[in-house]
């Protein structure tokens, strides 16, 4: 009867082990599902309310692809008060179109961002900086794209 005990037990714990181990791709496939602005309106509020006043939530909802800069929730409340064409100009300066993994940013690149304006990558040993703000580890994937999160707003 032990022996059968410990059976089940060893049974039990492996099959808790595949379910765990399950769960972020789980996460991770359910993410792709969501559209860029799912993503914006259930982990990133202030942005998400920044991003519908701008009138961009048609651009971050459909099939395109675009990569979103996320400045940090405090910085982006700093924005709340201006005009909604100066919301969307900065907006734009952080979004870029097409799908950029941490990877796929090379030492040296300018890129354009939907503002039209350039910002720049110079990748160290362990991190990436785009006009000299920090990617941090936090990044999130969507159906339509990435949302990256930087350590500042960007100076456009």
């Amino acid at each position: 009867m032990r022996e059968l005990y410990h059976r089940l037990y060893r049974k039990l714990a492996v099959l808790a082990l595949l379910l765990a181990l399950g769960q972020p791709l789980l996460a991770q496939e359910a993410a792709k599902r969501i559209t860029l602005m799912q993503y914006v309106m259930q982990e990133r509020p202030v942005l998400a309310e920044l991003v519908t006043k701008a009138g961009l939530t048609p651009v971050l909802s459909g099939d395109a692809p675009y990569t979103i800069l996320a400045p940090p929730e405090a910085e982006l409340a700093k924005l709340k008060d201006l005009p909604p064409v100066r919301i969307r100009a900065v907006l734009l300066g952080h979004i870029l179109e097409g799908v950029f993994q941490e990877k796929d940013f090379k030492d040296g690149a300018t890129l354009e961002t939907l503002a039209h304006t350039s910002i720049t990558v110079c990748r160290k040993k362990d991190y990436t900086l785009i006009d000299g703000l920090r990617i941090s580890g936090d990044k999130a994937q969507a159906k339509n794209g990435v949302v990256h999160s930087l350590s500042g707003k960007l100076n456009l």
